[in-house]
């Protein structure tokens, strides 16, 4: 009956961060380019129940069956599906249309992202709202001000119709290797190498919206709550009985 307690007290644990990532999800419908999470578990290696010392089953099979042990988290999975295009014709706002990423040079390392809500800084050099620069294809992005014009293959030009710069575009063939680390930038972790993005298409003037579907993400988090509340019955009906057995039983 103690095993109870372990199964039931580790679905309400898995239910919990489940929430904590649904919950998540919402706060950042509104979040440029912002890319949804769920939370994927799996269950502990069952138990096999086997009968042993039993006279009257001398003839029957000794297994009785698999008794489960709990959940646990197994990963995060981060749905890279693109969002809505929103137009804001900010001349400093682009968006990806198709697969990629927007490369990064951050204080920790070279990093990911789909928003394209960008600044020039105080030396001329495009970057991203924490003052990080966004990488061109020969490094750095020198744009002096924000009347500057982007194709859509990303190259930049001036207003004397100079090429500057193009912007860094790459993906991976496996995206699950990618980690958010904030500030909605990507480390790869486990991805694989670069690849190019020929067939991406960079919007000056627009940027991506959020992928969360916010009716699913409110769906689920009822369902959570209600299976939550399903394991929180368990642990109490199982409290009761062993007091029931401490208390009564034991003085028989």
């Amino acid at each position: 009956m103690i095993r109870c307690f372990y199964t039931a007290g580790t679905g309400m644990l898995v239910q919990r961060d489940r929430m904590d990532v649904l919950a998540n999800n919402l706060t950042n419908v509104d979040t440029t380019a912002y890319k949804s999470d769920a939370l994927i578990s799996g269950s502990f290696k069952d138990l096999l129940i086997q009968r042993l010392h039993d006279p009257n089953g001398a003839n029957a099979k000794g297994s009785v069956g698999p008794l489960g042990t709990g959940a646990h988290i197994d990963r995060v999975h981060t749905s890279f599906e693109q969002g809505g295009l929103e137009q804001t014709d900010r001349t400093l706002d682009l968006a990806l249309d198709g697969d990629g990423f927007f490369t990064i040079a951050a204080p920790q390392g070279q990093r990911y992202t789909r928003d394209g809500s960008f600044a020039v800084s105080g030396d001329g050099y495009l970057v991203t709202s924490e003052g990080w620069y966004v990488q061109g294809e020969n490094g750095r992005i020198q744009t002096g001000g924000d009347d500057f014009a982007v194709d859509g293959s990303g190259n930049i030009t001036n207003a004397a119709g100079e090429t500057l710069a193009k912007l860094r575009i790459v993906s991976f063939d496996d995206l699950s290797g990618l980690r958010k680390k904030g500030g909605n930038l990507y480390e790869n972790a486990s991805a694989g190498p670069e690849r190019a993005t020929p067939q991406t298409k960079v919007i000056q003037g627009w940027l991506e919206g959020s992928n969360v579907d916010v009716t699913a993400e409110i769906t689920r988090l009822l369902t959570v709550s209600k299976a939550y509340q399903t394991n929180q019955r368990v642990f109490g009906i199982v409290d009761s009985s062993l007091e029931k057995t401490v208390n009564e039983v034991g003085r028989v």
